[in-house]
């Protein structure tokens, strides 16, 4: 029975379209073809957009269980290791369940971005638009976490519940109550890692993310996060999670890769 009825509304909702159109040409004084009616009224609705996924999150390996924990557990986690074992990943998602759970009030998401200020200046767009395609792999993770419509409320200007910023706008502020994500920690020198650092209040959970061996900072200047591993031990505040090639969770064909070039 819901079957006709919906048939039915559909029939009416094109017969209604037909007649508006058809009315429309009139007016304007041409005529529209009647196949091209059909097809206009009979097409189908825009598609909703997608909506939040709550699954669990899950580790799938030893590697990733260890990260959860200290995700769970710590002030400060440092992760460090090859590509594609969901680093980013997971921690993008934890913080986006703390947001839902209101835990916290807010994420922000940061990086730096080792491309020359003349070269950006060639993208169309303000700043926000100029720096979208580096965050990209975040957002992704945000937008199925939180869903489209609440990550667009998210990231307001006036509601700033989520902030996905260069990594230099990061100097001056101070964080609280949040979860703040450093992405590609490899890139930043040891000041600015020290500057990083020194901005977090209360209640603040920091997840610091890289892989020393892709660092692309000039040979004479020391990376931020392999000092960092210098100075910090793991203790009641600071988890320190190591991937390795077999953790890579990507693909097989990423596993390979990694194990070809150790």
């Amino acid at each position: 029975m819901k079957g006709i009825n919906m048939g039915n509304k559909r029939k009416q909702a094109r017969r209604a379209a037909r007649q508006v159109l058809k009315n429309k040409s009139r007016i304007n004084g041409y005529e529209i073809d009647t196949i091209i009616v059909d097809e206009l009224a009979s097409a189908p609705a825009l598609s909703p957009k997608p909506k939040r996924d709550n699954s669990p999150i899950e580790a799938l390996n030893e590697a990733q269980a260890h990260y959860l924990i200290s995700l769970d557990n710590k002030a400060l986690t440092f992760a460090t290791g090859e590509a594609g074992c969901g680093k980013t990943y997971l921690a993008t998602a934890v913080a986006a369940q703390r947001l839902l759970d209101k835990e916290v009030d807010k994420i922000i998401v940061t990086r730096p971005v080792l491309q020359a200020e003349e070269d950006l200046g060639f993208l169309p767009g303000d700043i926000s638009e100029k720096f979208a395609p580096f965050f990209r792999p975040v957002y992704d993770v945000l937008q199925k976490r939180l869903g489209s419509s609440f990550l667009e409320y998210c990231l307001k200007p006036d509601v700033a519940k989520v902030e996905i910023a260069p990594f230099a706008y990061m100097r001056g502020r101070t964080f609280e109550n949040a979860v703040v994500i450093l992405d590609e920690a490899q890139n930043v020198t040891v000041s600015q890692m020290k500057m990083f650092l020194t901005r977090m209040g209360e209640n603040v959970t920091v997840i610091v993310n890289g892989d020393i061996t892709q660092c692309d900072l000039p040979g004479n200047v020391k990376s931020g996060l392999e000092d960092a591993l210098e100075r910090f031990q793991p203790s009641s505040q600071v988890g320190l999670i190591e991937f390795m090639a077999e953790d890579c969770v990507r693909s097989e064909l990423c596993k390979i890769a990694l194990e070809a070039y150790l």
